[in-house]
């Protein structure tokens, strides 16, 4: 069920009531679980049953995996056996008959279940933080399903841990005026970023990316540009929208994007980018490497094995693996210059080219994480770098947008210390109601009707 439906508002109208009527807390949470599976099931109900069966080994294996390793290895496998599935079972045959076979296997026609790569995640977080120490087992089978299944992030995530979810969930707020009315406007926020801004430049960077090899490298070159303006407000605006439907429900979800066009290095990228997924890898992978504890060579293997891994889970193709590929080794190189510099404090100037770098590297490297495969990557880096002439086509949504979000980043940076801020309206001030209106007439207005589709819902 997508979010900018009539399906969801009447859903989630639905849900507020029955919440509201509800007395006991318990019954609360229960028909929440009820409304998690209702939404699953309008989403994907081929899929419904996957999903209540992961959750369940998630809660079995969470029960004994502080002591028992078997039974801990045993409960990733079985949260991992989906994804090994659905997702990359067709990858690792093609990949293999295309190394050691003449010709190729036939493909087996899979489709992808719904939200499968963010709720497996989760409930490994589960099994994980059980196994940390985080937290204790949860005795109640229902909470855990709860958790795993949760409609608000179940499609394209924040992926929420399982000992920060349950702290939430031990101190949930009932809904009034205060937390309707700040929930509503960040789900307006990610409404604007989504329709306005994604969805329209979405169908510029499909016409050019339709038949790169017919344009000019100025035009691929824009349309890369307007890629990472699209996917940004893409996903920021579903997390915006996923967040304030979890606030609305009393859950007080962290931001899952700080400012990514703003950063400076490749850690400080991964800090503000997908932050819910980055501190997924980096307390489930790369700390249980080893981390930084076991010297230099092993902290650089680490490092890189964590985002060739983060790249694969985005999907099962070449293309993610070189994404990641590429991302790891610059990380690996921002640390060892790192570690050769010590705590030396970089210029302004050289800290404004860095950041200049960065956001220009990571647009480059949206080219592979958009084209369908190998050939077509390297032929539209090739007509970028020749400038190869062509049709020439530059979307001025491209330009617009592009100059709104970089520049309003680079805004909120310097008044929020370089992090995100925002003061919501006051709903009891007339001036402030009609800053709203205003707002919503806006998006009516300059909204892009059509495929409305999230680009991380694929993922």
């Amino acid at each position: 069920m997508n979010f900018i439906s009539l399906h969801f508002f009447f859903f989630i109208v639905l849900v507020l009531i029955g919440m509201k009527l509800l007395k006991q807390e318990d019954t609360k949470l229960k028909f929440l679980l009820l409304a998690n599976y209702i939404f699953y099931a309008i989403a994907d109900i081929r899929f419904l049953l996957l999903l209540i069966v992961i959750s369940l080994a998630a809660w079995y294996v969470g029960k004994n995996a502080y002591k028992n390793k078997v039974v801990f290895i045993f409960g990733i496998i079985v949260c991992l056996s989906g994804l090994m599935v659905f997702k990359y079972c067709n990858f690792f045959i093609d990949s293999f008959s295309r190394l050691f076979v003449m010709g190729s296997f036939e493909i087996i026609s899979l489709i992808l279940p719904v939200g499968i790569s963010f709720y497996s995640f989760q409930a490994i977080s589960y099994i994980c933080d059980v196994r940390m120490g985080k937290m204790k087992p949860i005795n109640s089978v229902w909470k855990v399903l709860l958790y795993v299944g949760f409609f608000p992030q179940i499609t394209a995530g924040p992926i929420v841990k399982a000992h920060i979810f349950f702290e939430l969930l031990e101190k949930r707020k009932e809904l009034n005026k205060d937390r309707f009315s700040y929930g509503m406007q960040l789900f307006i926020i990610g409404l604007a970023k989504k329709m306005v801004i994604a969805d329209r430049l979405g169908v510029a960077v499909d016409a050019v990316y339709s038949a790169p090899s017919q344009y000019s490298g100025i035009s691929l070159m824009f349309a890369a540009f307007a890629y990472a303006i699209q996917i940004y407000c893409d996903f920021s605006g579903y997390s915006d929208m996923a967040i304030a439907v979890a606030y609305v429900l009393g859950f007080d979800y962290e931001k899952n994007f700080d400012l990514p066009y703003i950063a400076k290095n490749p850690s400080d990228f991964w800090r503000r980018w997908h932050i819910s997924l980055s501190s997924w890898f980096r307390d489930y992978v790369y700390i249980p490497l080893g981390g930084n504890r076991k010297g230099k060579s092993r902290t650089y293997f680490n490092l890189f094995l964590t985002m060739l891994l983060s790249g694969f889970w985005h999907g099962a193709s070449w293309n993610f693996i070189l994404w990641g590929g590429i991302h790891g080794i610059i990380s690996l190189i921002h640390k060892a210059y790192c570690d050769f510099k010590g705590k030396r404090a970089d210029g302004k100037l050289l800290t404004f080219v860095c950041r200049l770098l960065m956001i220009s590297f990571v647009m480059l490297l949206w080219i592979p994480f958009r084209m369908d495969n190998l050939e077509d990557t390297v032929m539209v880096i090739g007509r970028i770098l020749h400038m190869t002439p062509g049709i020439t086509y530059v979307s001025v949504f491209a330009v617009i947008y592009g100059i709104f979000v970089i520049g309003s980043q680079i805004i909120m940076g310097i008044c929020g210390n370089g992090h995100i801020c925002w003061k919501p309206l006051n709903m009891n001030k007339f001036v402030h109601q009609i800053i709203l209106y205003v707002v919503i007439l806006l998006i009516i207005c300059f909204a892009y009707v059509g495929d409305s589709a999230f680009i991380y819902a694929g993922f």
